[in-house]
Formats: structure tokens, sequence, C-alpha cells
């Protein structure tokens, strides 16, 4: 399978949407608190990308398949929503996505990439940490109920 990752424009935000929203699903109704991905919109997508954010888009041939979006903090560079459609899972692109915003960050002399990844979704975390990213941090929403590692990979 030839999985190609571009550069997001922000007419695509809607595209962008759909492939999170496709790839979050699954979680609906499963974690408390709910995630943020499913009661995202568009217009949260291009207000992202108006304010220095950005996207990258999977594709198998014209297909998208997966997304993810990244924004610069500071000494290193966060990567949130990664998402790959359920049909097209075990096929590398989740590493194709990180790798392409990776270099992105080297290319603009940023040697870290950060992601948050839930405790409630485990094999998430085990593929952060195969992809070399390290737990640096852990938090815990208000109400204790769920939390979340911070993990970063350092070039």
């Amino acid at each position: 399978m030839n999985i190609e990752v571009k550069e997001a424009d922000i007419d695509q935000a809607d595209l962008i949407l759909y492939t999170m929203q496709q790839a979050f699903q699954e979680y609906a109704g499963k974690l408390n608190p709910p995630s943020g991905a499913l009661s995202e919109t568009t217009d949260d997508i291009i207000k992202i990308m108006q304010q220095g954010g950005g996207a990258v888009i999977a594709w198998a041939d014209q297909t998208a398949v997966g997304s993810a979006r990244y924004k610069f903090k500071d000494s290193h560079m966060y990567i949130g929503r990664v998402s790959v459609t359920p049909a097209y899972r075990g096929n590398g692109i989740c590493k194709k996505l990180l790798s392409f915003i990776e270099e992105q960050a080297r290319a603009k002399g940023i040697l870290e990439t950060r992601v948050e990844v839930r405790l409630s979704i485990p094999g998430n975390i085990e593929l952060y940490q195969k992809l070399k990213y390290e737990i640096i941090d852990h938090i815990y929403y208000p109400d204790r109920v769920d939390s979340w590692y911070v993990m970063r990979k350092k070039e």
C-alpha cells in the first residue's frame, strides 16, 4: 500500500475533521471525560491553523486515511489528534504521520516533539514507545477519573 503524507491546506479542514472523527469514533461513550476530538468542528481546526498551527493528511491514492495536527510550543513541537481511520490501521500510517511532522520540526531547528496519550488507551502508549517516545509527565484530569502521559522524542 502506497501512503503519502502531505501538508494540509486550510481549505482541507473538513477532511482533517472527518478523518479525526472516524479514528476517534471508537472512543465515543467509553472515555471519562469524553475525548474533545469528537466535539470539535471545522471552524476549530481552521482557527488552530490560522493561529500558526498546522496539519498533515495521509493519503492512500485519492483517499484520506489519516491526519495529525501540530503547533510550536516553546522549545518543542506538539503533535496532537493523530488519527488513522480504522480500515487502514496496522499499515504504518501513524509512523509516517509522525515522521513527516518530526522532519518539519527538525527543518526549523526544533529537536523535540511531544504527544499526549490517555492512560485509558494503553495500546497508544505502547505504539508511541515503539516509535521512541518516552514518558516525561503524568497529568490527571481535575476529577481524577483518568489521566494522560506527556511523551517526548528528542532527535
